[in-house]
This record gives C-alpha cells, structure tokens and sequence, in this order.
C-alpha cells in the first residue's frame, strides 16, 4: 500500500494542477479561487503522501479522506468533483489490490516455510 498509494498521490497532485486551465477557461470559474484551491490541494495531496507511508490502516484512512476533501472541493471548484471521483475509484482498487497482494505473501512465507 506504500508504494502504490504514494505513486496515486502523487499523479493525482499532476492531474490537479492540469486541471486549472479547464477550470478557467472553459469553466470560467475565478482566476483566484482555482488557484487557491487546487494548490492547496496539490499540497495536501503531497504531503498526504508521508502519511501513506505507516501502517496499512493509516495509510487508508489518509487516502480516503484526501479523495473526500477534493470532491468536498469540487463544489466551488466544478472540475475537481471528475479527479476526486476517479481518484477515489482507483484508491478503492489500490486497497483491494494491495490486499490481496499481502494475503499472497503470507501464503507464499508459509509454503516456503514447509518446504524448508
């Protein structure tokens, strides 16, 4: 979950930033409060990152609430309800997936295990 949720933050802090331009522009939302608000939210996505790097538990309850707090966001800020929601999608799989990943790992220990 270290690494993968690391690796989620940090892209999901990229498509933040590639999200002003269409918040501006097509979305004609103020210069200012897009501004402020996805770099505010760029910087809670990195530093979100160190408290990934604990325990399994932790490293959720951080995930989840960053994704919260970008669709939470997204009111004001309309472009950033897609990220959040598809961010929040992939943190789901990334839980599933790294779970899984830690059951196979154990069962591979205790098969080494026998074998020796």
């Amino acid at each position: 979950m270290k690494v993968m949720g690391s690796a989620i933050l940090f892209f999901e802090a990229i498509v933040l930033g590639l999200s002003i331009p269409i918040s501006i522009v097509i979305y004609q939302t103020p210069k200012s409060l897009t501004l402020w608000a996805t770099f505010l939210l760029m910087l809670l996505c990195i530093l979100a990152i160190g408290g990934v790097r604990h325990d399994r538990r932790t490293a959720i309850a951080t995930g989840v609430l960053v994704q919260v707090v970008i669709i939470f966001a997204g009111i004001w800020v309309r472009p950033l309800n897609f990220p959040g929601i598809l961010f929040l999608l992939v943190w789901w799989l990334a839980v599933v997936l790294s779970k899984r990943v830690d059951e196979a790992k154990i069962a591979q220990a205790e098969t080494l295990k026998k074998t020796l």
